[in-house]
């Protein structure tokens, strides 16, 4: 990681980052009635089912990202050439992603193909790292400072960009659901990379905010243009990026824990991965009512993900749950955040006079938010839990089971310490209670309902 305050960047440089933000935001809002056009002509159009019309949209909108962000990584190497390797990496892993999205955009690829490939361009960022055309440090975490996972953290980054791409494209399915959390996430990601002082976090995340804008503003309710794979893979997977480049996995993770949660949810009910189409077949997890609201299914066999968590108490239209999701995201970005204060805290930074006054006033707005949208007070509380268990795990790994001494595994090509194999074991409980009181909570709730229905 460059510290922003190493590069002595004045106006000048402020004045380059502007005509990047500009470019990209433009580039993006001209070709997107050009690409939507082209697509309805080609055929290229998805039905948006969560209307009863089924309205025809434009598909593989994901493109004119990608057109954005390959002008805006451009100019940012013409204007910051001492990050052309950085610039490089990030560009390279979104088109690859892009391409995979769009060929399963046509094709329909098999989840497990897709989970291959995504893995597939993650080592990319491995290989750049290996041959130290960039530098990847271990992650560093509130409380405990850098991990001491030197060894096999490397080789963990191909899975770490399939696991970003594929929890922001299973995200995908309401108007503007996805594009809107992310740029949300994108936003907070881009002041914690302030605080943290990474130059790299600026400098990546600002043309994608850039680019995202114009096309949130066509993919929003009522949409006129859908991401398609193209663009959910290729969004998560520079996301990816700018955690890893940035060394900011944390606060990363924080900003989307939104997506992050809906996945794992999806993937613990199916116990698998599943294509969206498969899921309609009798295990859809919410129902279109005749009014166009939408309510969850108390399908036994239903997937049990986010949106059925939110809708459990009463329907609600599509895009009063799209808001419900951007009021979950910018509550993550709070999340984020705070990750971001108390590793400035741990690295003593910044005193605990300053984190006190963080504390109330993050609590502000996060209790206006936890009271104006009682819908997602239980979701959260859910997302406290995790984050508290972890970081209590993970400092308990540092301080008791990191300290002991055993051998290491040998695995021909590298050796694995006993110590991270027998963490990982351990973190598997955890997880596993946190998901049955999401289970034991979900269907209390939907229990609940059936009665007051009844009577």
């Amino acid at each position: 990681m460059t510290t922003i305050t190493s590069l002595n960047w004045g106006l000048l440089e402020i004045i380059y980052f502007i005509i990047v933000f500009i470019s990209g935001f433009l580039v993006t809002l001209l070709i997107i009635p050009i690409l939507i056009k082209f697509m309805k002509k080609k055929g290229y159009v998805g039905y948006d089912i969560h209307k009863n019309a089924k309205p025809e949209v434009a598909e593989s909108g994901g493109i004119s990202i990608l057109i954005g962000i390959s002008v805006a990584s451009g100019l940012l190497i013409l204007f910051f050439p001492i990050f052309i390797n950085v610039i490089l990496i990030f560009f390279l892993t979104a088109l690859l992603a892009g391409m995979i999205g769009f060929i399963d955009d046509r094709k329909k690829l098999r989840s497990r193909y897709k989970i291959l490939l995504t893995i597939f361009t993650g080592s990319i960022i491995f290989l750049a790292n290996f041959f130290n055309f960039i530098n990847i440090s271990s992650p560093f975490f509130p409380f405990i400072g850098q991990l001491r996972v030197e060894i096999i953290y490397p080789l963990l980054i191909p899975l770490i960009v399939a696991v970003f791409a594929n929890s922001v494209n299973m995200m995908e399915g309401y108007n503007g659901e996805g594009s809107g959390t992310c740029l949300i996430a994108l936003c907070f990601i881009f002041i914690c990379g302030l605080l943290w002082n990474s130059a790299e976090v600026i400098l990546l995340t600002l043309p994608l905010i850039a680019v995202l804008i114009p096309f949130f503003l066509y993919n929003k309710y009522p949409a006129k243009i859908f991401p398609g794979d193209v663009g959910t893979l290729s969004l998560g997977a520079m996301i990816a990026c700018i955690a890893l480049i940035g060394s900011i996995e944390v606060a990363v993770f924080c900003a989307l824990l939104v997506h992050i949660f809906n996945s794992f949810y999806v993937i613990s009910s199916v116990r698998g991965f599943i294509e969206s189409s498969d899921i309609q077949k009798g295990r859809d997890d919410i129902i279109l009512l005749p009014d166009d609201k939408i309510k969850a299914s108390d399908n036994k066999r239903a997937v049990l993900t986010l949106p059925r968590l939110i809708l459990v108490d009463n329907p609600l239209t599509e895009k009063e749950l799209v808001n419900h999701f951007f009021i979950i995201s910018i509550i993550c970005g709070l999340f984020s955040l705070t990750s971001v204060i108390f590793m400035l805290w741990t690295i003593k930074n910044i005193g605990i006079i300053v984190v006190v006054i963080f504390i109330l006033i993050f609590l502000v707005p996060f209790s206006i938010l936890m009271y104006k949208y009682p819908k997602i007070r239980s979701i959260i509380i859910l997302m406290i839990l995790l984050l508290v268990l972890t970081s209590l795990f993970l400092i308990f790994v540092d301080f008791f089971i990191m300290a002991l001494i055993f051998p290491d595994i040998n695995l021909i090509v590298i050796s694995v310490p006993i110590n991270i194999f027998l963490s990982s074991l351990l973190y598997i409980p955890i997880l596993l209670l946190w998901y049955w009181l999401s289970i034991r909570y979900f269907w209390m709730k939907i229990n609940k309902v059936k009665l007051n229905e009844l009577s």
